[in-house]
């Protein structure tokens, strides 16, 4: 059994501080603070509150960011809420250690519940959380050889795995190592897929969906697994085929994936075997390389579907894969995870979220001029998947989106022993920690980042304590100052340690100097990258309510302005910055802004309810003359924008 590099702190530990803060707040105040009262599904009827309703997922998919949210805040209304859930699940054990909704006895929701319950003891100590996974494990040990994973837990099987880690970490005394290995026999092995990954064009060329639909509405999910083979015959399909059918659907869904790249760090822990490092980092390289976007993300609309900037990425993988990059960080300590968290957390994450937390889109786009109820090339998603609303499209990401931000804030540092802190990302934050010595510590880092370039860090310590602080891949230079002592660095490592820091009071500054990127994409488009932030075109946007009551509406939103502009990369692209107001991702006030000069492509129009294919430019069609002033802001502010451009450059 090895042990991962890093450890996390206590839940509450970290403390988001100025527009971080505000950003949590604002979620507390807008869809997660108030769902209970608006979504029957995760209302007094769930059936994880003891009611007749929905009884799978969504109430765990609930608590898994409501609780870290409530303990970070210190919200009483919101511990109060978290409270109820846990003590109905933790209350809800029989004997035998089965625990939850007994109408409803999927292995997969109580994985998610799983990690709701540690995280509440991360945040309370509550000592009935070790005896109650202990005993579940147990049953599970007992149950799983004659009643196995089945559809979304042979998917996800490393989720409970994550779990039994957490508790052998907690208490050594017994490991469940052989459970962890029938998890693993029974699921999916993503890491022998990521190692020969298979997918390299659209998953429409791999699994026809109106085929493989029309087949599910005869037959249905269960049987496609568990028929026999006669009764498969009955329906033409064998049993080798309904097992391929079933490999292909679960291993280009996006959600599966985003969740799977933390799998082979879990068969490291187990195995020992350092091949799943490289693995690990593989996995995430081929998927970018055949279905990434400039976001960090890739696509999947609801299956990996190819690089097109007007292809859909659902919100449940943005949140999954930054837990997924979270743990990567921690268990193999490699720098690179938090260069692709940093990415994900401060684009994708706020840019498919309304500003005020009051709605949300299922898919996003890297290139999106309309948001309305219409058909799009999505491989089989609705029609309502890009509209800011309750539950466009499915209710997943209702339930589910809330964990993002306050997983960043518990994950923002780490500790590889109990006198070395180390930084996965950097945002503004205060660390309070008593080692076990009970020498207490404090870490304070107060920034803009990443909408500014200096970070001050304070470190409060009655012990001597060592830094590890990340270099990110995007900076080739900076100025490092310790009380008063000025370095400038070139990067050549990961992270710069700070050891010995003496006790009482030091002062570390950390000044980047970014420089505007421009970043190759589909159809030889051009991204515009600074920093960790992606840049995409200010549009004028026009709201219009479609549905429910205000503020937890459903909204389409039109273009108010053109859209369709080629970038000059031979001018300017000057920066402007303003203080972060006090809704940190809204475009009416985006704290960064890049000025520069756009041609209009009036041959550029919507094709399929989306920006049409991006065109081909020659500079024997060009007017000079025409080039106009252009905004950029950034991608996380933006609700409607164009992130990948066609470009000139005289």
């Amino acid at each position: 059994m090895k042990k991962p590099i890093f450890k996390n702190l206590p839940i509450g530990t970290i403390k988001p501080v100025g527009w971080l803060k505000k950003q949590l707040e604002i979620q507390a105040n807008g869809l997660t603070g108030n769902l209970e009262e608006i979504w029957e599904d995760v209302g007094t009827s769930s059936g994880w509150l003891g009611g007749d309703g929905e009884n799978w997922e969504r109430g765990p998919y609930y608590c898994d960011g409501l609780i870290p949210l409530a303990y970070i805040l210190e919200d009483r209304r919101l511990i109060e809420k978290a409270e109820r859930w846990v003590n109905w699940s933790l209350n809800s054990q029989r004997s035998d250690g089965f625990f939850g909704p007994e109408n409803n006895d999927d292995w997969w929701p109580r994985m998610v519940m799983l990690k709701v319950l540690t995280q509440y003891h991360d945040a309370t100590g509550d000592k009935r959380i070790p005896v109650f996974l202990k005993k579940y494990f147990k049953y599970q040990l007992e149950t799983l050889r004659y009643k196995p994973l089945k559809m979304w837990a042979v998917a996800r099987g490393f989720e409970n795995i994550l779990s039994i880690f957490w508790l052998y970490e907690k208490n050594q005394t017994e490991s469940f190592n052989e459970l962890i290995d029938i998890l693993f026999e029974q699921s999916i092995n993503w890491s022998s897929l990521f190692e020969n990954f298979p997918y390299e064009k659209p998953t429409g060329h791999y699994l026809n969906w109106k085929e493989f639909y029309s087949l599910l509405s005869k037959i249905g999910w269960e049987n496609l697994i568990n028929f026999s083979e006669n009764n498969l015959e009955k329906f033409g399909i064998s049993k080798s085929q309904a097992s391929e059918l079933f490999f292909k659907y679960h291993t280009t869904h996006v959600v599966n994936v985003a969740m799977a790249f933390k799998e082979p760090a879990l068969r490291y822990l187990r195995y020992g075997d350092e091949r799943y490092r490289k693995i690990a980092l593989k996995a995430i390289e081929q998927v970018m390389k055949y279905h990434g976007m400039p976001n960090g993300m890739f696509s999947g609309d609801e299956h990996l579907n190819g690089k097109n900037p007007t292809q859909g990425t659902e919100l449940c993988a943005v949140v999954e894969y930054m837990f997924s990059l979270e743990n990567l960080f921690r268990i193999f300590g490699i720098a690179r995870f938090g260069d692709l968290l940093e990415k994900v957390a401060f684009n994708a994450l706020p840019a498919t979220i309304k500003p005020d937390f009051c709605a949300h889109q299922y898919d996003q786009q890297i290139n999106q001029v309309l948001c309305n109820v219409a058909p799009r090339n999505w491989y089989n998603n609705g029609d309502d998947s890009n509209i800011f609303g309750l539950e466009p499209n499915f209710g997943c990401c209702t339930a589910n989106m809330h964990q993002g931000w306050p997983k960043f804030v518990s994950n923002l540092w780490m500790k590889e022993d109990e006198n070395t802190f180390v930084n996965l990302a950097y945002a503004p934050c205060k660390l309070s920690y008593r080692n076990s010595r009970g020498a207490k510590i404090e870490i304070l880092e107060e920034t803009d980042y990443p909408f500014d370039d200096e970070i001050n860090i304070t470190v409060f310590s009655e012990e001597n304590i060592n830094l590890k602080l990340r270099v990110p891949e995007w900076a080739e230079r900076f100025v490092l100052k310790v009380n008063n002592d000025s370095l400038e660095i070139e990067k050549d490592e990961d992270f710069i340690e700070l050891r010995n820091l003496n006790p009482e009071r030091n002062e570390i500054t950390i000044s980047f100097s970014p420089e505007i990127r421009f970043s190759r994409w589909y159809e030889n488009s051009i991204s515009v990258e600074r920093g960790p932030l992606l840049f995409g075109l200010k549009i004028k946007e026009k709201w219009k309510k479609i549905a429910r009551e205000e503020p937890f509406a459903d909204y389409e939103v039109y273009p108010d302005t053109p859209w369709n502009y080629a970038l000059n990369l031979s001018e300017d692209f000057k920066v402007e910055k303003s203080k972060v107001n006090p809704t940190p991702f809204s475009p009416d006030e985006p704290p960064i802004k890049i000025h520069t000069k756009g041609l209009r492509l009036k041959n550029w129009q919507l094709v399929d309810n989306s920006a049409g294919p991006i065109p081909k430019i020659s500079k024997e069609d060009l007017n000079v003359s025409e080039f106009e002033d252009v905004q950029l802001i950034p991608y996380g502010c933006s609700n409607l924008r164009i992130a990948e451009f066609p470009w000139i450059d005289f």
